[in-house]
C-alpha cells in the first residue's frame, strides 16, 4: 500500500508570518488552488485513496476534502482527529515570528519567553514529549491495522501540519527494523544527502510518499511432481519454531528415568511472568514483518506551473461563496 503524509495548503497566517498551531487559520485563495491541484494530481495518476485522516482544523480538513472529492469513487468520509493538530504554541498563538537577535545566542522566541513567562495566563509551547505521545496514539489506534489490511494498490492519506508531521514520520520510521527501510533511487532529497529522521520542512501541500508492504517469506517447494513435500517434518523442527504447547503433545513411550533425564535438560519457562513497572506504558508495536520504501520527499510535482494570482488576491482568505468566471457563462446545450 501507499501512505501519503501531506501538509495543508497555504493559509492567511502563513502569509502574515504568524504562529498558528491550534489557531483555526483559513486557506488563502492560493491555498485552495494548491489543494485542488493535489486532488487532481492524485486522480490523474491513478492513486486510489481508500482512507483519509485529517487534523480537525479547517486548513487541513479543506485540503483533505479536495483530495477526497477528486477521487472516483470517493471515500465515504474524511476522518477528522484532534490529535493530528499542529503543535500548540501557547502564548505565541497568533503572534508574529520572532527573529534571532543580532547579539547573544538566544533566539527571539527564547528572549520573549523570559520576558513574558511570569505574566498572568501565560502558556508555554507544547512539548516534544506531548506531540510524540499524540502520534503514538494515532499510529497505534488508526495506522497499524491499516498497514496490514489495505491492499497493495490502495493508498492511505494523512493531512496535517508541518511540525506534527515530522514527529509522526520519525515515530513511524522507528517502528520498522532499519534493514527493512530503503529510499527509492532518484529521490531528490536523497541526492542532496539527508537524514532519514530529519527530512526537512514540509511545503504547503508538499507530501511524503511511502510504500509499505509485507516482506516475502521463503517457502520450501516440492522437489518434483508427485514427490512428498520437502518441508521438514514437525519432529525435525527446532523447538523454538513450534507454536504448539509441549505440554499438550503426546509423550513418547519412555521410562521414568529417561524422562527425568530429558526433562532436566529442557529450559523451563517461569510460571509467573516478571511484574511490569507500575503505570508503565505499553511497548509500541513493531512492524517487524513489513518493509518501508521512501518514494518521494516533500513532493510538489502537482504545483508545477501554478502561479499566485497578482494584486494580493492570492493571499486573501478564500471565500467559498465566490464563483469562478466560468460559472457566469451558461454551457451550450448539446442536441
Amino acid at each position: 500500500m501507499r501512505l501519503f503524509l501531506i501538509r495543508h495548503g497555504e493559509t492567511v497566517d502563513n502569509v502574515a508570518g504568524n504562529y498558528a498551531g491550534t489557531t483555526d487559520s483559513a486557506l488563502t485563495n492560493h491555498g485552495v488552488l494548491q489543494a485542488n491541484r493535489l486532488g487532481s494530481h492524485f486522480s490523474a495518476t491513478d492513486i486510489r485513496v481508500t482512507h483519509i485522516f485529517s487534523s480537525d482544523l479547517k486548513r487541513a480538513f479543506r485540503t483533505a476534502e479536495a483530495i477526497r472529492e477528486a477521487q472516483d469513487p470517493a471515500p465515504s468520509k474524511t476522518t477528522k482527529l484532534e490529535i493530528l493538530r499542529e503543535q500548540d504554541f501557547g502564548f505565541y498563538e497568533g503572534k508574529q515570528f520572532f527573529e534571532r537577535p543580532k547579539e547573544g545566542n538566544k533566539t527571539g522566541k527564547d528572549a520573549h519567553l523570559e520576558a513574558h513567562r511570569d505574566e498572568p495566563g501565560f502558556q508555554d509551547v507544547e512539548s516534544k514529549e506531548s506531540m510524540k505521545l499524540r502520534m503514538e496514539t494515532f499510529v497505534d489506534d488508526h495506522l497499524v491495522q491499516l498497514l496490514h489490511e489495505v491492499e497493495a494498490h490502495h493508498s492511505v492519506v494523512v493531512v496535517a501540519h508541518g511540525i506534527i508531521l515530522s514527529h509522526l514520520w520519525r515515530l513511524l520510521l522507528k517502528r520498522f527494523p532499519p534493514g527493512n527501510v530503503a529510499v527509492l533511487p532518484g529521490v531528490q532529497a536523497a541526492e542532496r544527502g539527508f537524514s532519514l529522521e530529519y527530512l526537512g520542512g514540509w511545503s504547503n501541500t508538499g507530501y511524503l510518499e511511502l510504500e509499505v508492504k509485507a516482506k516475502q517469506e521463503k517457502v520450501h517447494e516440492h522437489t518434483a511432481k508427485g514427490e512428498e513435500s520437502s518441508l521438514p517434518s514437525k519432529a525435525n523442527l527446532p523447538e523454538l519454531e513450534s507454536n504448539s504447547d509441549p505440554a499438550e503433545e503426546p509423550m513418547p513411550s519412555t521410562s521414568t528415568a529417561e524422562l527425568c533425564i530429558e526433562a532436566s535438560n529442557v529450559p523451563q519457562k517461569p510460571s509467573i511472568p516478571p511484574p511490569l513497572p507500575v503505570n508503565a506504558p505499553p511497548a509500541p508495536s513493531k512492524l517487524l514483518n513489513m518493509s518501508l520504501l521512501v518514494m518521494a520527499v516533500n513532493s510538489q510535482v502537482h504545483l508545477k506551473g501554478l502561479k499566485k494570482t497578482r494584486g494580493g488576491i492570492g493571499n486573501l482568505k478564500h471565500d467559498s461563496s465566490q464563483k469562478t468566471m466560468d460559472s457566469f457563462f451558461k454551457k451550450r446545450r448539446l442536441e
